[in-house]
């Protein structure tokens, strides 16, 4: 009896894989393409850039390293925000460095690097537009994986009608070329 429900449980499961149809190259693409159009034109304050921020609304901008294995690594996050409807943008910069001979910080605290209230120049506000494209482009052409350890990349908004999740994921280097930027200011 086990061995009849065993093989028709086995037998659902291959003619469900069989049924699904590979999405073509050419719709992926034309996905793609669409997204980035639309994240072109999303737009900041008075040039195009960032018109997603306002006062009540802000981005968070995140990567969880993978130094530690399983067991993760350090934390770089960049919270992008309004103080006043029409005023600067800011962004606040947090640097989480872990010890991989105790990931969960039993022994000793995690370093902790941080940055308030930085004022970001048109420069800085399209690169981390090119930041949230990047991943999303990376998202949407990358063949999903199982995985128990890597880096973690992370776009959510305040309000959450944003959320973009990727794991185990890539360097993210327009993320990286933004810190730089951030961590020289």
């Amino acid at each position: 009896m086990k061995k009849i429900l065993l093989t028709l449980i086995i037998g659902i499961l291959l003619a469900n894989c069989a049924d699904k149809k590979p999405e073509s190259k050419a719709e992926t693409d034309e996905v793609v393409e669409t997204v980035e159009s639309v994240i072109k034109n999303l737009g900041t304050t008075e040039s195009e850039t960032l018109k997603i921020i306002d006062s009540y609304q802000e981005l968070i901008l995140k990567q969880n390293g993978n130094k530690c294995g399983e067991w993760g690594g350090d934390t770089k996050e960049i919270r992008i925000y309004k103080m006043e409807h029409k005023g600067k943008i800011f962004a606040d910069y947090k640097n989480i460095i872990i010890d991989c001979k105790d990931p969960y910080s039993e022994k000793n605290e995690p370093k902790n690097i941080e940055k308030k209230e930085i004022i970001l120049n048109e420069s800085e506000l399209n690169l981390a537009q090119e930041s949230i494209s990047e991943l999303i482009k990376y998202k949407l052409t990358t063949e999903q994986r199982i995985s128990h350890s890597g880096i973690g990349n992370y776009v959510i908004s305040r309000d959450s009608t944003l959320i973009i999740e990727d794991w185990p994921s890539f360097g993210w280097p327009k993320f990286r070329e933004l810190i730089k930027q951030i961590e020289n200011k």
